[in-house]
């Protein structure tokens, strides 16, 4: 081949070299950028805390958040007792209408005061129903005990070391809880004429 055709060829193959370079240059320059198409969701939770309140009543009848001391008067015939004598008296609880949440109630403390509180001791059962009458058919059977047993009396002093929990429900769950309360036998005679008082704390937890 003629030496000046060879160097026109060469030429040509560097333009050409040259061409394809660009259009590869231009070819990553149109990748990096095309755009991409985005989209976004977006997802909200509400959130409301529940309600849970309770309240009493004895035989008064009258609902009440007793949620400090004395709170609801117990009503026992006990203006004479004598050893080994028992009296009774009952107290509701219930879950208020308001209340969106049932839980659990035990007996959770006592605070006591009076020369007769060292030889006063109780029993306490949480009955069937509310309308269930609080004496001594309340204990026959098998009951179901929160303080005490069939045999046993604790001191007004104390409540049971391992808490007895009843579940309520909500709205208006109601329990009724009957006492058994006496003087101990063999209580000596200086005890006579002697008063006491016993209020015992229930503790009420939402489930």
């Amino acid at each position: 081949m003629p030496r000046h055709l060879a160097r026109v060829r060469g030429r040509a193959l560097t333009r050409v070299r040259a061409v394809l370079a660009g259009a590869l240059v231009l070819g990553a320059g149109a990748t990096v950028t095309l755009a991409a198409w985005t989209d976004s969701e977006y997802a909200t939770g509400s959130f409301t805390a529940s309600i849970f309140n309770t309240e009493s009543s004895t035989v008064g009848g009258v609902w009440a958040g007793n949620i400090s001391p004395p709170g609801a008067s117990l009503v026992f015939n006990a203006t004479a007792m004598s050893p080994t004598v028992s009296q009774y008296a009952w107290v509701n609880i219930r879950t208020t209408a308001a209340s969106t949440a049932g839980g659990t109630i035990t007996l959770a403390g006592s605070t006591t005061s009076g020369t007769l509180v060292p030889v006063l001791e109780y029993r306490a059962v949480r009955t069937s129903g509310t309308g269930t009458t609080c004496d001594s058919t309340a204990f026959s059977g098998t009951p179901t005990y929160i303080a005490g047993s069939a045999s046993t009396y604790l001191a007004v002093t104390t409540v049971p070391a391992t808490p007895v929990a009843s579940a309520i429900t909500s709205p208006g769950g109601e329990l009724r809880y009957c006492y058994d309360v006496r003087i101990q036998s063999g209580a000596a005679n200086t005890y006579q004429g002697g008063t006491g008082t016993v209020t015992w704390l229930f503790s009420g937890i939402s489930s």
